[in-house]
């Protein structure tokens, strides 16, 4: 069977969803027997497309069209179909990103990670919103199948898209790449601390800089906590900004809370595992998320985790994380105090929480993926 991915979420800055591709590509590259996996990328760098594990199964198509030419084709004509920008017709097609593009034959499989700009707009970004709001429901309609990652994303499908059959939605919970199965060791802790200039103990929060992470009522339960606990902790927000809002810069970035409160931008990938594994607690207060990868990414690398108890994320902390409600400031940061306070917690969590991601291997989700590309039935 032939697979065509559209590749392009591997382009430019990685947050979650260009890590989730870069991952199952490489999990994939090692179970396929006879399939084999083409991986669109447009004008891609050398870097970019390092970024797939290329072997005799996988192997990156790069086309190199003027990316305003080639949006303005899609809208207007329809070409060129995903057939062409992969170099050969496809079985199925498959497009981690939400949206697909066009194509003339084959399966069609969509993924979808959240769908937070339906149940919370006032949380999503202007761009993003119009971009999936207007699109998403029809394209979902017209898939064969549509995966996504918990089963609390399943049910917002079936609450918000009042024609979709529920059969055609598949969960594959996310993997957990081996890189982070265990804790990062001292030395490359101290190295990743003397590079970010930690020099004082942290907690940590590790995403991209958006409302529904509810980073502000972080702030505000790490400031009471430093109130109630005497103790020289540092909040390190680690992340790109994005859509978060120029306020909540100002305020983290001002004088007021140098020395409580540093932005550190994105983290290269060869750091996170020292910041995770350096981190006293690492925090997830959001209030809407369709997984949390990084909830994982801290359980594996033997740091204690403190995150809310809605929407996806207990059903993948399990009993392996501290869950708190996320609009309770007081319970935040008396959270907070405990990781500080009682070391019998804090080591309690670090066990729940490695024991837990025993349950999240890569393999599995390439498996099932690759299942579920190989066998959806064909219903356009």
């Amino acid at each position: 069977m032939i697979i065509g991915i559209d590749g392009t979420c591997l382009q430019g800055t990685r947050t979650g969803v260009g890590w989730y591709l870069t991952n199952l590509l490489e999990a994939m590259s090692h179970i396929l027997e006879e399939d084999k996996v083409y991986v669109w990328m447009n004008n891609p760098t050398p870097e970019e497309r390092d970024r797939v594990f290329e072997n005799r199964f996988v192997t990156v198509n790069a086309t190199h069209y003027p990316l305003a030419a080639l949006k303005l084709t899609w809208n207007t004509l329809g070409t060129p179909a995903m057939d062409s920008l992969i170099g050969r017709p496809a079985d199925v097609y498959f497009y981690p990103n939400y949206l697909p593009l066009p194509q003339k034959q084959g399966k069609k499989i969509l993924f979808v990670h959240d769908l937070t700009f339906l149940s919370s707009p006032e949380l999503t970004s202007q761009e993003l919103l119009k971009s999936l709001s207007q699109h998403l429901e029809k394209q979902e309609e017209k898939a064969d199948l549509i995966l996504t990652c918990s089963e609390y994303n399943r049910h917002e499908m079936l609450k918000y898209f009042k024609h979709l059959p529920e059969n055609k939605i598949r969960v594959i919970p996310h993997g957990l790449p081996d890189k982070f199965r265990h804790p990062a060791s001292h030395d490359k802790v101290q190295s990743v601390k003397e590079k970010y200039k930690l020099t004082k103990p942290y907690f940590l929060f590790l995403g991209t800089l958006e409302p529904r992470k509810n980073l502000l009522r972080l702030v505000h339960s790490f400031l009471l906590f430093k109130q109630q606990v005497q103790t020289d902790h540092e909040l390190i927000l680690a992340g790109p900004k994005g859509w978060i809002g120029d306020d909540f810069m100002h305020f983290i970035l001002s004088p007021q809370l140098v020395d409580k409160v540093r932005w550190l931008d994105y983290i290269k990938e060869e750091d996170l595992g020292g910041l995770y594994t350096g981190a006293d607690a690492f925090l997830f207060p959001a209030l809407k998320e369709g997984f949390g990868m990084p909830l994982l990414e801290a359980m594996g690398s033997g740091t204690p985790v403190i995150c809310s108890n809605s929407t996806a994320i207990p059903e993948v902390v399990g009993d392996g994380a501290w869950m708190v409600d996320p609009t309770n400031v007081g319970e935040w940061a008396k959270a907070m105090g405990r990781i500080v306070i009682e070391p019998s917690f804090k080591d309690l969590l670090r066990e729940k929480g490695h024991a837990r991601v025993s349950l999240f291997q890569m393999e599995t989700t390439a498996k099932q993926t690759l299942a579920a590309l190989k066998m959806a039935p064909q219903t356009h």
